[in-house]
């Protein structure tokens, strides 16, 4: 698609009913900014911990097999609900975003997090330390470069606003 054709469609976007209003309402806008940072958190925070635990640099007296599913779920679900939210703020400006160079910064650090989330599973790895009660070499790599793209993906977002 042509760039004009997708500004076009970028701006038909925030057109739609439940972008409109979360642009109509500062009140609507500042709950789902919110929720969104909380998301964040909570996703952001649990995968974090996740790889702490699998670099043995927090929690070695909690068993992995226990906290690893846990941290797991927690993350997947509070970033599950951050895109969500994340999607609709973008509705509200997307042409704007799009053309915000920390946004698509953003962007591909959680692309590139999700994606060494979903090989160290597709791998086995993730398995692998859940039945040996610690991570492999390359599992604790992945963790090292799995918080290194969640704190950058954070950064990039606080950018956004600066830009």
């Amino acid at each position: 698609m042509e760039p004009a054709g997708f500004t076009a469609l970028l701006e038909a976007l925030a057109t739609v009913p439940p972008a409109a209003w979360l642009a109509r309402s500062g009140t609507a806008y500042l709950m789902v900014n919110a929720l969104h940072i909380a998301a964040l958190g909570l996703g952001v925070g649990a995968a974090m911990l996740l790889d702490l635990r699998l670099l043995q640099a927090v929690g070695r007296q909690l068993p992995l097999v226990l906290l690893g599913p846990f941290l797991s779920r927690a993350a997947a679900a509070g970033l599950g609900l951050a895109v969500l939210t994340g999607l609709w703020l973008f509705s509200v400006r997307g042409a704007e975003y799009v053309d915000n160079p920390a946004f698509l910064i953003k962007l591909a650090l959680i692309g590139l997090a999700l994606a060494n989330a979903g090989v160290m599973h597709a791998s086995g790895r993730w398995t692998a330390s859940l039945r040996a009660g610690h991570a492999g070499g390359v599992a604790r790599a992945q963790a090292l470069l799995s918080l290194g793209l969640w704190l950058g993906a954070l950064l990039a977002g606080r950018w956004i606003g600066f830009l």
